[in-house]
């Protein structure tokens, strides 16, 4: 019997991939049941989607980092719900577990296509939601992009990302990757509209824009080649995947929001209308504005308490 963190017995593998190993673990303080992701990867390589990394102590990075992304709360995005270090100082954190799952491209084949296109815009939504707050996936694929038996997309692996050896901004999986991140130049919200592309035509076309069955080929493709978007009967679908799959990056929307409109329009549909709970995931995420002078008093009090000099205070 196996325990992490002194709080979470692992209860029997769910998959592993180049960052680390997925259990089913058991939340002893709860009772509940949640996957539980080990990192295994050297922390030296792991590199960071938001603006909450920090250069210095990689413990330090990876503790603010994980405090980030268990303040998301959307929808569409799965829950980070606790972090921590093993035994071993390896970084771990625990999520929602979603059980009988599907890949989003799994759940789409052979549906009708404007269902394919929801399942396509709740994942823009979620990515309207993590850009929003300054993170980039990074990691876009249909293994990390889950739709529940509901029919609820929910986005998972964010904010983390496995670098190569030869470039800190190349980490992704190659079939995904857009070309700007093969050539080893920043990466953007661009990025990862570029993979939510790819899946799109996987989804609804049935294939892989390029061939995907030799390395070397698919990269050329991918740097200089023309997507191939035969199997797919729309026209203004067509046009809305091309731009999605620009090379450059400038061409492609400018935001989430934007891809959004476009497929809708490609469906002949209005955009959907926003849900109470994305409407709230955007309020909590806001930024807090006004309120200064009283937040800097709280922190002064927190920080005397801290230093055992304890008050109370009425909010």
């Amino acid at each position: 019997m196996t325990f992490v963190g002194n709080r979470y017995r692992l209860l029997e593998k769910l998959g592993e991939g180049a960052m680390g190993v997925v259990y089913r673990a058991a939340d002893r303080l709860t009772g509940s049941t949640v996957a539980l992701k080990c990192v295994t990867i050297s922390k030296k390589r792991l590199d960071f989607a938001s603006r909450a990394s920090v250069s210095g102590d990689l413990n330090l990075a990876l503790a603010q980092e994980f405090r980030l992304l268990a303040s998301v709360r959307h929808p569409n995005v799965i829950r980070v719900l606790d972090y921590g270090f093993d035994s071993q100082r390896r970084p771990y954190f625990t999520m929602d577990l979603v059980e009988n799952a599907r890949t989003i491209v799994q759940a789409g084949k052979g549906r009708a296509e404007n269902m394919q296109i929801e399942l396509l815009i709740q994942l823009l939504q979620a990515l309207a939601y993590l850009h929003r707050r300054g993170i980039l996936h990074r990691d876009l694929k249909p293994a990390n992009v889950l739709v529940t038996p509901e029919q609820r997309v929910k986005v998972l692996d964010f904010g983390l990302s496995v670098t190569s050896d030869r470039a800190a901004s190349l980490a992704g999986t190659l079939p995904y990757m857009a070309p700007e991140v093969l050539r080893g130049e920043p990466v953007g919200q661009a990025s990862d509209l570029y993979s939510v592309g790819v899946i799109a035509c996987e989804m609804v076309g049935g294939h892989h824009p390029f061939d995907a069955q030799n390395p070397t080929r698919l990269i050329t493709s991918i740097l200089q080649g023309v997507p191939d978007l035969s199997g797919i009967a729309n026209p203004r679908l067509v046009s809305a995947l091309l731009r999605l799959l620009d090379a450059i990056p400038d061409a492609r929307y400018a935001d989430a929001g934007q891809a959004i409109l476009a497929l809708s329009d490609a469906i002949g549909r209005p955009p959907p209308p926003e849900t109470t709970a994305i409407r709230d995931s955007f309020l909590q995420a806001a930024p807090f504005i006004g309120r200064e002078d009283e937040l800097a008093r709280l922190s002064d009090a927190l920080t005397e308490a801290a230093q055992g000099q304890g008050s109370a205070w009425l909010i």
